[in-house]
């Protein structure tokens, strides 16, 4: 049986075998690309690579004055309860 540490280099291993092999796939994919096309893919990945980050940052900001908004809506005074009693009883 494998101990901890040897299970984990052993995936840490594979999963490096697997990142160089998608490296070497995608070199071979842009050496065979035409200049027009390698011109796009770079385009496109430039408009990924700029508007994933600023989608995911106003998620959070917008999740965060959710739960802000939702905690001050929360904190709003009890209403003063009303008394069924005739006055002097």
């Amino acid at each position: 049986m494998k101990t901890t540490l040897e299970s984990f280099l052993a995936l840490a291993e594979e999963l490096g075998r697997a990142l160089a092999d998608a490296v070497r796939y995608g070199l071979r994919a842009v050496a065979t690309m035409s200049w027009p096309m390698l011109v796009v893919t770079c385009i496109l990945l430039a408009a990924f690579l700029t508007v994933a980050p600023l989608a995911l940052f106003l998620f959070i900001i917008f999740m965060a004055l959710k739960l802000i908004a939702g905690d001050a809506k929360k904190a709003e005074p009890v209403p003063e309860t009303v008394s069924l009693r005739k006055d002097g009883e």
